[in-house]
This record gives structure tokens, C-alpha cells and sequence, in this order.
């Protein structure tokens, strides 16, 4: 075997979100800053429950997917279930 990486942990237990943290940091940055620290005012200040929100969503799937998962070719139901929705793959 050439290349690749040795992992620390069993695939079960690595989340995609791990990866990602460990790659790139916080999985929903806004302008470098976390979501829950946001401020805004005025007709804008639900942004920062909106952005919140999408942390939650990315979370849904990245923290319930793990490399076991992907390489079993078997995504959790839930992720199955937004990817059989067509709109999911509609570039806006």
C-alpha cells in the first residue's frame, strides 16, 4: 500500500464534520465570525437566528455522516432522504 493517511480513530467514528473541522475550522463561518456571535439591527436582525439555523442544518447532515457511511456507498436515512429530493440538485 502507497500513500494516504493512517487514522487515528475507527471510520464509525470520524464524523465528516471532524474532517472538516480539522481541515478548515468551524463548519459555518460568517465573514470569520461564528454565527451565535453575530449583531445585527433593524429589518436584519433575524440574520443572526438564520444563520444559526444553517449551522444546524450543515450540522444535521455533517455530524450524523461518518467515513464508515461514505465508504459503505450507505448514507443515513435522513441524508438519503434530502438528496432524493430533485430541488436539492437545482445549481440557484
Amino acid at each position: 500500500m502507497e500513500g494516504g493517511y493512517l487514522l487515528a480513530r475507527d471510520p464509525a467514528d470520524i464524523t465528516l464534520a471532524d474532517v472538516i473541522r480539522a481541515v478548515d475550522g468551524p463548519l459555518a463561518n460568517v465573514a470569520g465570525t461564528k454565527p451565535n456571535a453575530l449583531t445585527y439591527h433593524g429589518s436584519a436582525e433575524q440574520l443572526r437566528e438564520i444563520w444559526v439555523a444553517v449551522r444546524a442544518a450543515l450540522r444535521s447532515v455533517l455530524e450524523e455522516t461518518t467515513l464508515a457511511d461514505m465508504a459503505g456507498k450507505k448514507l443515513p436515512d435522513h441524508v438519503r432522504a434530502l438528496i432524493a429530493d430533485q430541488d436539492a440538485w437545482e445549481v440557484r
